[in-house]
């Protein structure tokens, strides 16, 4: 029986739904920034060239999350006893690390651009055409969002709905991108240098969106714990757990997509072992329940003192 065979049929179509609209972010990113780009570079315009760079850069959350639907089909081996998760985040860090360098780039030429219109030695502005790519750029990416967002939603999954807002991140720096090119176009070659600026913009959003990756990937690898409030609920969950007392030495960390979960607990020391093992067996199931059926426990018993 393969990894795939193992997964219970509803399960299986939401991994089915998340593929697939991850497939098409894929397809529609790279046929978008290949376009905006390729307009940028024709028209002479900056700012659409660093949108066109900011599309593609939105591929890294879509392998991302194709690498975590793929790593979910994968259980654990006896090289790797907690799953292949790490690959994922491996594999983010190294396009986070990427994205800083391409927004490093556009930053720098658009520094120039902005210096050049300062000495009077400014390009002339971009054609018509890279405003209304810029425009119709906004229109994909909402609808991206919207897509994604549903779909993220009707499965639950928390990857998607970060993807949906990456989606949504382009369309607000197109929309900057627009008023830039738009300035430049219809006001005259004079304002210009709004299109540079424009860019630089772009290359701010850049690093901020390369930042966030690299930051949350290094905290993957470096297994860094659970936010305080998550937790918090656990040791909330713990103690509601009929029979469980004193939860502590609460230990937590991420495997790419999966949680782990460390904890001691005490018990009655005169209960029957069946009984112990019970109560333990129910804190995993809710556990389990509240943060997904991939979630690791560990749970160590000790008699109340």
């Amino acid at each position: 029986m393969d990894a795939r065979e193992r997964v219970p049929p509803s399960l299986r179509g939401k991994m089915n739904a998340e593929s697939l609209i991850t497939w098409w972010s894929v397809w529609v990113n790279l046929a978008l920034g290949a376009v905006k780009a390729g307009i940028g570079a024709l028209c002479g315009s900056q700012a659409l060239l660093a949108d066109g760079v900011h599309s593609l850069s939105d591929l890294a959350s879509d392998v991302a999350v194709l690498a975590g639907l793929r790593a979910a089909r994968r259980p654990g081996d006896e090289d790797h006893a907690y799953g292949h998760g790490k690959y994922e985040t491996l594999a983010a860090a190294g396009i986070g690390l990427l994205l800083a360098g391409v927004a490093v780039k556009i930053g720098w030429e658009a520094i120039g651009g902005i210096a050049g219109a300062m000495r009077g030695t400014a390009a002339e502005g971009p054609s018509a055409l890279a405003f209304w790519a810029a425009v119709a750029g906004i229109g994909v990416k909402e609808g991206l969002y919207q897509a994604t967002m549903r779909v993220a939603r009707a499965t639950g999954s928390s990857a998607l709905a970060a993807n949906a807002w990456h989606h949504r991140s382009d369309a607000f720096s197109s929309m900057a991108t627009g008023a830039g090119i738009g300035a430049a176009v219809f006001l005259g070659n004079e304002w210009a240098v709004l299109d540079p600026i424009a860019a630089l913009f772009v290359a701010v959003v850049l690093t901020r969106v390369a930042w966030g990756i690299l930051r949350e990937q290094v905290g993957g690898l470096t297994d860094r714990a659970l936010p305080p409030r998550v937790q918090a609920e656990i040791l909330t969950m713990a103690n509601a757990t009929e029979g469980v007392a004193d939860p502590h030495h609460l230990r937590t960390r991420m495997v790419g997509r999966h949680a782990v979960i460390e904890l001691h607990i005490r018990l009655d020391p005169e209960m029957p072992l069946r009984a112990a093992h019970d109560i333990a067996s129910h804190l995993e199931r809710a556990l389990k329940r509240r943060f997904g059926e991939g979630t690791i426990i560990t749970l160590h018993l000790e008699p109340v003192k």
